[in-house]
């Protein structure tokens, strides 16, 4: 934007929002000082931006003045990263921390001050470094624009940036109190055992302590940050240590991890996540690792020791640090571990009580007045606290509505001694309270009871007034408790969590005492929350349905939060409401399925998620009827009602998912049977092709997948990305459904677009159990790269058996040294019966007389020079080939020296093959040899001597020999040897297939090394090089059965009549060496047959069948596994060319980093 016109509008809108920050911070309450120097510096720099609005208003005069804005300065204003651009967002970083909520939200927070002395150092820094960048712009001063631009600008917009960090991210270290913050509890943080562990001395530390010690609250402490999960713990953890490698490229296991299940939708099996998290934790120094409440951790305690082993088994440099409550199990299993108890320390609650009595505003008044009884009430408590900091919580609470000092000391005397006998002397305080406040707090507690998430201040607020509206009658503000009034009836039972506004129960062990004892309320409280949940889902206030844009969810969500709860919940319980009550909500049920309105904005919420990102509140199935929604719910009796009642049996939204499909994603086994029973379509499709099956087999749902595949459900149905039922179930894990499946006749070789099968996708998921299943029912691997794939991850991971069971025993192969072959034009392999009269050339030159004297057969055409003798001397011999030996010779004249092939023409007459051969290589030679490349031999002169028979091919010496004798020495390259042998041979054959030819004999005796301690490479032997057209409409495909056995591409080995190839057999060929380098053993071989393993060279080579066998290349990296398959694919067109070789992150590599810089693999789905 570089018109006046355009500049003028964007600095009108900065204005517009500087106003209203500077309203703001006239508003706020608190913050005094702070706020008047940055509302100050704030209308300074306002100032500035009016003048230069000013200026570019003048633009439009005709004037020319110094004044006038040169084109610089206004590009300078309103960059991207600009000036303009960075004032506006310090700007809006003010509204949108200061931006008082709207409607009912405003009653729930009141408008506070929210910078932290940081804050406001930082952005006053920031408005003065702008200042100064918008007077130079109205100087024109570039000069100075330019140096200010770089020397303060970039980090101006560090700052900028750091304050949309901290506002996305507002999680800071939480001291622990049940009040407010104090600075205690220390006493963990300085206990010489724990700072053994912090030093790694120590490798397990258990730290055991009762309920309601403050076992959360002190790992809180050493944590610094709420970072605990109820499910995907290893996930978890291994999202942690990826922290540690930010501003880093990700490793590369795990963006190949990710884009194997990008494909499907999939995430990562504990396996897989285990390994990786071993793997990553291994590149750090050390990983403390730190569980709180591991007695709490599944439905049993064995479920909590299976969680440590596999955290045990991360490594030694792994240290680890947990609490729980006092087990037998738990004792026994840390009996050699180091033992830390952790309690309530009697300083620790001293500094707490005398924090809370100040206030208690009675309570404070009576220890002014008798400051003696402060000592009283602290040490009685103390002495009765146990070693928990929750009893003197609620002790002090007791005593806190005491209305003289007398009693306060006749409560000290009094005080329960358990924690159930605490919880009901706190119920008996609220039973003495007025009936309307017994009303309040039984509703409140009993809410929060029996809520499925925790609820906010605002939401049960709503719950409250939405109880008592009469039908057609909306939510209006008025209709709000007071906030305070409505927590503090409660008899200091709850707890307000002061970031998240969310009410809680002060304890778990109260949840547990009122489930125990008040049953009969908690489903009373049930029923009700659901009554409401549906009254309040059809409300006016959402009449105008769904909201068509993020910014009208987000206010809907700000002003109704109850909103997501009650779609997201609404049927959660009524399943569980028994008597009467069942009956109760069935008005409220059909005034919410018979209102289109209400369904769509029901639907919409039920659909969110927590991220937030662009359109994140449009991306839901609309059009859902009332059965699909109410199918998310286990309501068999609901969903019959509905159906007999009119409802759809197969009714869908844009997502074409039905209510069977529904419940069993839900895994809702009651629903599924009660629909099949009604009439559904079992085997009904969504609009990605799934069915109810799937879906259940996905979940590792056994119960609904019995009960589908009891209606003869469709078992091999293939969703859109080719995924079977049994596919889906091994990617749950769970191997009952995987053999209910199985039995019940699903497909074992079915494969994906992607190549893979279930085996393959079973035993690259690390699931030795199923993959040995799959394997005795007769399943075997995919040959493509989704084979090879899954057995190189089963070898890395162990699964030794299972993988020599299922591919090929190379053993053989490697235990021998690399064999030399020779490359020749070949009268036909043991399996290809090939004509009697070899392929014609095209060209006259090509014809060959048998009957004429050998010598004139080959060289006839040929252009070469006489008196070799003359001009060079041999010296020594430094090889033998099919058809030649090679020497060293000198210039006799320059003292060069140069290799020399000297072919011995004699004794081959009627020979056609050697003729041929011969003739073909002579014919190629003059002209392949002639380019000029870096990487390619050069040819400097041909003598043919009649008198020896001989013909004598001069060209470039590399000293280091072949590239075949370097692997044999080495026995195999490392990835970054081969890498750099690899960029240069992928350059040659670049050039090569540029200029039209195909070399058709790539391998390591024909790659020369002329520098081998940079290993520096010529491609030689262009004997078989064949002009085959360099642009795709001139390209005349080769037809001649030629090449090395072991390298020759599977299209070079079909039936005469087929036989068309390209510039494709090269890559094969160097896909062949590639694969040697790194291991040093071929991928083909007659070796490899067996009783087993029956197939012959041939049909290795023209089936792809190869592996990479451990423990050969365990130490491989992914991409380079990776760069081999799509180079090694039979079907020429999926092959990738030179130029994709030499662009593949592997190759792309400048060290021995394996990072892949994008996580898709290769584009053809035969490679990845």
């Amino acid at each position: 934007m570089s018109d006046p016109l355009g500049i003028t509008a964007s600095v009108i809108a900065v204005l517009q929002l500087a106003v209203t920050a500077t309203q703001y911070l006239k508003d706020v309450k608190h913050g005094s000082a702070d706020r008047l120097r940055l509302r100050d510096e704030l209308r300074s720099t306002v100032c500035l931006v009016e003048m230069l609005k000013d200026r570019v208003e003048d633009i439009d005069d005709d004037s020319e003045t110094e004044e006038i804005l040169k084109p610089a300065s206004m590009k300078a204003l309103v960059e991207s990263d600009g000036p303009l651009s960075l004032f506006e967002r310090v700007l809006q970083d003010i509204v949108t921390k200061l931006e008082p909520q709207a409607g009912l939200r405003r009653l729930a927070q009141p408008l506070t001050w929210p910078f932290d002395k940081k804050d406001i150092a930082e952005m006053l820094a920031s408005l003065e470094r702008l200042k100064s960048h918008f007077n130079l712009i109205m100087q024109n001063d570039l000069h100075e624009l330019a140096k200010l631009s770089h020397l303060k600008l970039d980090d101006l917009k560090d700052k900028a940036d750091g304050f949309e960090d901290r506002a996305r991210n507002e999680e800071t270290l939480k001291i622990v109190s049940w009040i407010s913050p104090l600075s205690f509890r220390t006493w963990l943080l300085e206990h010489g055992t724990f700072q053994s562990w912090t030093r790694g001395d120590i490798d397990k530390l258990w730290c055991p302590g009762i309920p309601g010690a403050g076992k959360t609250s002190l790992v809180s402490l050493i944590i610094k940050r709420a970072e605990q999960t109820s499910s995907a713990l290893i996930s978890s953890l291994l999202q942690q240590v990826l922290q540690h490698f930010t501003g880093q490229p990700l490793p590369a296991e795990v963006s190949l991890l990710y884009s194997q299940h990008q494909r499907y939708g999939t995430r990562p099996t504990q396996a897989q996540a285990t390994e990786l998290l071993r793997t990553l934790a291994a590149k750090l120094d050390r990983v403390s690792i730190l569980i709180d409440a591991l007695d709490e951790l599944g439905e049993s305690e064995e479920d909590a020791l299976q969680f440590m082993e596999t955290i045990s088994s991360l490594g030694p440099h792994v240290k680890i640090l947990c609490t729980s409550r006092f087990s037998t199990t738990l004792e026994e299993y840390f009996s050699e571990a180091t033992k830390l108890q952790i309690s309530a320390q009697n300083e620790d609650i001293a500094k707490f009580l005398e924090a809370q009595i100040s206030q208690k505003y009675r309570l404070s008044r009576h220890v002014r007045a008798d400051p003696k009884l402060k000592d009283e009430i602290t040490e009685t408590i103390i002495k009765e606290s146990q070693g928990m900091f929750l009893l003197p919580k609620l002790h002090l609470e007791s005593i806190s509505h005491k209305i003289n000092r007398k009693e306060v000391r006749l409560s000290l005397k009094t005080l329960p001694v358990s924690l159930n006998a605490t919880y009901s002397d706190a119920l008996d305080r609220i039973y003495r309270q007025a009936s309307e406040a017994v009303d309040l707090a039984e509703a409140v507690l009993f809410w929060i009871l029996c809520a499925k998430r925790p609820l906010t201040i605002l939401e049960l607020q709503q719950i409250y007034a939405t109880q008592d509206l009469s039908d057609d009658t909306g939510l209006e503000d008025d209709d709000l408790p007071d906030a305070d009034i409505l927590t503090s009836v409660c008899g200091g039972l709850i707890m307000i969590d002061s970031d998240s506004q969310t009410v809680r129960l002060i304890h778990y062990t109260a949840q547990q005492y009122f489930e125990q004892s008040q049953c009969e309320k908690l489903m009373q409280a049930r029923a009700s929350i659901t009554n409401i949940s549906l009254k309040y889902l059809t409300l006016p206030n959402f009449s105008s349905g769904i909201c068509t844009t993020d910014r009208d969810m987000a206010q809907r969500l700000d002003e109704y939060p109850f909103l997501d709860y009650a779609a997201k919940y609404w049927g959660a319980d009524i399943n569980l409401i028994n008597g009467e009550e069942s009956e109760d909500f069935f008005p409220a049920l059909d005034n919410l399925v018979s209102s289109a309105t209400a369904l769509g904005a029901t639907s919409q919420a039920f659909a969110l998620r927590s991220d937030r990102h662009s359109n994140w509140s449009q991306e839901f199935p609309k059009n859902i009827p009332a059965l699909v929604l109410a199918a998310s719910f286990n309501l068999p009796r609901v969903l019959k009602r509905m159906v007999e009642n009119g409802h759809a049996l197969e009714g869908k939204g844009t997502d074409e998912e039905t209510a069977l499909i529904r419940a069993a994603s839900f895994g809702h086994q009651d629903n599924v049977r009660t629909l099949l029973e009604l009439g559904a379509d079992k085997d009904a499709r969504d609009h990605m092709n799934e069915t109810a099956l799937q879906r259940a087999a996905g979940n590792g749902d056994a119960g609904v997948v019995e009960v589908l595949l009891s209606k003869d459900a469709n078992v091999n149905v293939h969703t859109s990305s080719d995924w079977t039922a049994l596919m889906s179930a091994i990617s749950s894990g769970n191997i009952q459904v995987v053999r209910m499946l199985v039995d019940t006749g699903a497909d074992l070789i079915a494969e994906t677009v992607w190549g893979d099968s279930a085996l393959s996708i079973a035993t690259r998921n690390c699931q030795e159990a199923i993959s040995t299943l799959l394997a005795d029912r007769g399943a075997v691997l995919p040959r493509g790269p989704a084979g090879r794939r899954a057995s190189t991850v089963a070898s890395r991971r162990g699964f030794t058996q299972l993988v020599r069971r299922l591919t090929a025993d190379y053993e053989a192969v490697a235990r021998q040294p690399l064999q030399r072959q020779g490359s020749r034009i070949m009268g036909g392999m043991p399996q290809i019966q090939e004509a009697a009269e070899l392929e014609q050339e095209k060209t006259a030159a090509e014809q060959v007389d048998t009957e004429e004297s050998d010598f004139s057969s080959v060289t006839e055409g040929l252009d070469y020079s006489i008196g070799f003798s003359r001009r060079y001397e041999l010296t020594e011999k430094l090889g033998k080939g099919h058809f030649a030996e090679v020497f060293a010779c000198t210039n006799r004249v320059t003292g060069m020296v140069y290799a020399t092939k000297v072919f011995k023409i004699e004794g081959w007459k009627g020979d056609v093959t050697k003729v041929r051969g011969i003739r073909a290589e002579f014919q190629a030679i003059p002209r392949a040899g002639s380019v000029s490349h870096d990487n390619i031999i050069r040819l400097f002169d041909i003598f043919a001597e009649y008198t020896e028979c001989k013909i004598y091919i001069v060209l470039e010496l590399a000293p280091g020999g072949e590239l075949f004798n370097y692997i044999v020495m080495k026995q195999r390259l490392t990835e970054d040897e081969t890498r750099k042998i690899f960029l240069q041979i992928f350059s040659a054959l670049e050039y090569l297939h540029d200029l039209g030819w195909v070399h058709r004999d790539i391998k390591p005796e024909n790659i020369l090394l002329s520098d081998t301690e940079n290993l520096h490479i010529k491609l030689g032997d262009l004997g078989l090089a064949k002009k085959v057209g360099s642009e795709p409409d001139e390209t005349e495909l080769a037809t001649t059965l030629c090449g090395t056995p072991s390298y020759v591409a599977p299209e070079i080995l079909v039936e005469l009549a087929q036989r068309k190839y390209g510039l494709g057999v090269d890559v094969w060929s160097a896909g062949v060496v590639l694969y040697i380098c790194l291991c040093g053993f071929p991928p083909f071989s007659d070796e490899l047959y067996s009783t087993e393993y029956p197939y012959t060279l041939l049909q290795q080579i023209t089936s792809g069948m190869f592996d990479y066998p451990s423990p050969y290349w365990d130490d491989v990296g992914d991409p380079a596994l990776d760069l081999v398959d799509s180079m090694l694919i039979v079907d020429p067109a999926k092959r990738f060319d030179v130029k994709r070789c030499m662009s593949h992150p592997w190759t792309a590599l400048n060290s021995g980093t394996l990072v892949l810089q994008d996580t898709v693999r290769s584009a053809s789905p035969e490679a990845i």
